[in-house]
């Protein structure tokens, strides 16, 4: 895209501020798209709303039909997905009312339904809020808690969080934007919120913990926040014109309040000690004792425990948590106490995997299908397959997300090879599952053996040699480990590496004394390098004789010419 500037603006520019041409025509084009939304800021103050740009509704939604929604693309969540369907529901239906004045009910601020989420990573609690937001056209933020700060230190600020949501939001200028926000709402889900839990440990105030979590608390209720970066040069500009026109208004118009934003916060309250569920289990080991700040109890009453058993160990605490334990973990009891409504998610079984991956609407084995069918090969996967991926995803402990690394290790070198052959379809059987590599190399007719010469040629330069004896042990080796053959070799010969550091350029031919010895490569490696500092010490010691010998002829030479002079 060509952009033509004035060429007489460019060199006033650079005779009264002195600059390059590059300095003056990068300021004059900042300065122009600065002018243009201020201009646009300006005309809707004064004009009211653009009358090309379509008025939109707000959509009310029942809490059945956003959970009939989430049920689409959620498996199991029942609890969570039910709480947080009331909470978007009332929560976006008071907002229209308000704005429509049906009737007057003396309300002007509502209490909004926050929700506090906890539960296992990978179990459904930020894509809950993505496919919500998505179904209500609401703009939708998801953040990690890690990244911000309290404000006024080094980070992102707490108020940033609000500036980001506006950001997503449709408009054409960021005002436009920030009214689109206070008029129809928002959705902010501050995601590792744990991550934040006061550590009791730290004595004084915490900024970047507990000073965040009160920040994050005056944004919950209502808070204005500044559209713009208060350091960005457009944020100094406007102030700037406002303090010249003494407008007090005007500085109010370039802010948003946060009433009519939903806020979800939610994180796995897990770490290596004192976690929420063993907080909770104490509490309930001790018939309802209220836990103290110092970790003792205070007892309310007496009962017998109930006998442990198997299921126990399985059973979810997050269900039982109440404000007091959230307390106890390290979350303030202000911004506990203006979250209320508190709920949690399972962790994934494998049947619950097998059911995100055949149920969903937008399920992993879909858009796989979609990958392939894109290079005209036809995707099937058999039941066992999805099985087989299920137990090796739940065997992870990281919920849904697994599903895709599971998926990437089996498929990475299908979708490398097959796209621009003569391979049609891809039968995806659990055999296959096992050892796709071998799979794939049957299917295209080469060695596993020839497959990692070629590779290890192209990687280092150097030639594997392996004869009938190797590749008969290599393939008993896989076999009595239960390997595919790739694998074994990739096993076997980890420390073949070592050569590419050794000035081996030529073929290199492997024994079985190598691949029965698992530290033969960093052996030769220790001993090559041992010889090697050897040659180069003695080639050192040689140049620094030669370089003493020299400095003496010539002390020797110089010594004569200044006698001879002296003659």
């Amino acid at each position: 895209m060509k952009i033509s500037v004035p060429r007489e603006e460019i060199e006033r520019i650079m005779k009264q501020y002195e600059c390059s041409e590059a300095r003056a025509i990068k300021s004059y084009l900042d300065a122009q798209e600065l002018s243009k939304t201020v201009m646009e800021e300006e005309l809707s103050r004064q004009l009211g709303a653009r009358k090309d740009q379509k008025e939109r509704t707000i959509t009310v939604y029942t809490p059945q039909q956003i959970k009939e929604h989430l049920d689409r693309y959620v498996i199991s969540q029942e609890e969570y997905k039910k709480r947080l369907s009331i909470a978007a529901s009332f929560h976006f239906a008071i907002i229209k009312h308000l704005e429509e004045e049906i009737e007057d009910t003396g309300v002007k601020r509502f209490r909004k339904k926050n929700t506090l989420i906890s539960g296992p990573s990978g179990s459904g609690k930020t894509y809950c809020a993505e496919v919500l937001g998505d179904l209500l056209e609401i703009p939708t933020l998801i953040i990690d808690a890690t990244d911000y700060t309290e404000a006024g230190y080094v980070g992102k600020s707490a108020d940033d969080m609000i500036r980001e949501l506006i950001d997503v939001a449709p408009g054409a200028d960021r005002q436009e934007q920030a009214d689109f926000i206070s008029r129809y709402g928002g959705i902010i889900f501050v995601d590792e919120i744990d991550k934040k839990a006061k550590d009791r440990q730290l004595i004084g105030h915490d900024i970047s913990r507990e000073g965040f979590q009160r920040a994050v608390l005056k944004l919950v209720e209502r808070k204005y926040v500044s559209i713009d970066n208060p350091m960005s040069p457009a944020s100094q500009f406007r102030e700037a014109m406002d303090q010249k026109r003494g407008s007090a208004q005007r500085k109010r118009e370039n802010m948003i309040s946060t009433e009519n934003i939903l806020f979800i916060v939610g994180g796995s309250f897990q770490r290596p000690h004192n976690d929420l569920e063993s907080i909770v289990n104490k509490r309930l080991k001790h018939a309802g004792g209220r836990i103290r700040e110092d970790g003792s109890f205070m007892v309310m009453g007496f009962g017998a425990g109930k006998p442990k058993n198997k299921i126990s160990a399985i059973r979810n605490r997050y269900k039982e948590a109440n404000a007091d334990d959230y307390i106890r973990f390290g979350l303030i009891p202000e911004l506990v106490g203006r979250i209320p409504i508190r709920s949690y998610v399972n962790l994934l079984s494998k049947n619950d995997l097998i059911r995100i991956m055949r149920d969903t609407e937008d399920s992993i084995i879909h858009q796989y299908t979609m990958e392939f069918k894109a290079f005209g090969i036809d995707l099937l996967i058999e039941d066992e397959a999805i099985e087989y991926i299920a137990e090796l995803a739940e065997n992870k402990k990281t919920g849904a997300r697994a599903l895709v690394s599971v998926w990437e290790n089996i498929l990475t070198d299908f979708q490398y090879e097959l796209p621009g052959s003569n391979f049609k379809d891809l039968a995806v059987t659990k055999e296959l599952c096992r050892a796709p590599k071998d799979a794939l190399l049957k299917m295209l007719k080469r060695s596993p053996f020839a497959d990692y010469a070629a590779n290890f040629k192209q990687e280092y330069g150097i030639r594997l040699v392996l004869d009938t004896d190797v590749q008969d042990y290599i393939e008993r080796y896989a076999a009595k480990h239960e390997l595919q053959v790739s694998e074994a070799l990739k096993r076997l010969l980890q420390g073949a590496s070592a050569l590419n550091y050794m000035n081996i350029t030529d073929k290199f031919k492997i024994t079985l004394e190598m691949l029965e010895n698992e530290k033969y490569f960093d052996n030769i490696f220790a001993k090559w390098h041992r010889e090697r500092s050897k040659e180069l010490g003695q080639e050192n010691r040689e140049q620094e004789q030669a370089e003493q010998g020299g400095k003496g002829n010539q002390e020797d030479k110089d010594k004569d010419k200044a006698q001879g002079k002296k003659g």
